[in-house]
């Protein structure tokens, strides 16, 4: 398994004819607060909403899917796949450590230098080796915030495990 194609195996070839024929699938949906939904209708049961935040990954060529042992279905995601819903401190200034606790119930440390803001004024950074984003709920983005500062050119940084990251701001879904 030397690269994404091998690990993370295209959407299957029924669903892509579907699909290039003008056929629809289930539409499975991330909405931008990460509510899952299924044809319009949100899922109501906690044990499949908890399988799709666990199970949620991304192909080689950009598509959200549904990723479990030999089986991928696409999703669409209106913001992030991911959700960070905690976060926890350890250590102090270079010695510091932050851990991110996932909507996939997983625990991931943070690479600093990965954070960035959206037009939305969100707080984001990339996870899973850096190929996928997570969207910071509100409470764990004021305790990265809490450390923000202004630069004298109106721009803004945050000083994290020793180091300070300007907050860059993208254009969303980039």
């Amino acid at each position: 398994m030397n690269n994404i194609e091998d690990k993370y195996p295209e959407i299957p070839e029924y669903l892509r004819e579907l699909l290039e024929t003008g056929q629809t699938i289930d539409d499975i949906f991330l909405d931008k607060e990460g509510n899952w939904f299924h044809n319009g209708e949100p899922f109501l049961n906690e044990k499949i909403k908890s399988f799709f935040s666990r199970s949620v990954d991304i192909t080689a060529d950009g598509q959200y899917v549904i990723h479990y042992s030999n089986y991928t279905y696409p999703v669409r995601v209106e913001d992030a796949p991911y959700f960070v819903t905690g976060v926890r401190f350890e250590g102090f200034g270079t010695f510091e450590r932050i851990f991110l606790t996932l909507s996939s119930g997983t625990d991931e440390e943070l690479d600093p230098t990965t954070l960035f803001c959206r037009k939305n004024n969100a707080l984001y950074c990339r996870i899973k080796k850096r190929r996928l984003v997570a969207k910071f709920k509100r409470s764990p983005s004021f305790n990265i915030l809490e450390r923000l500062e202004e630069k004298p050119d109106g721009s803004y940084s945050v000083r994290l495990c020793g180091i300070t990251v300007d907050l860059e701001i993208k254009e969303d879904h980039e």
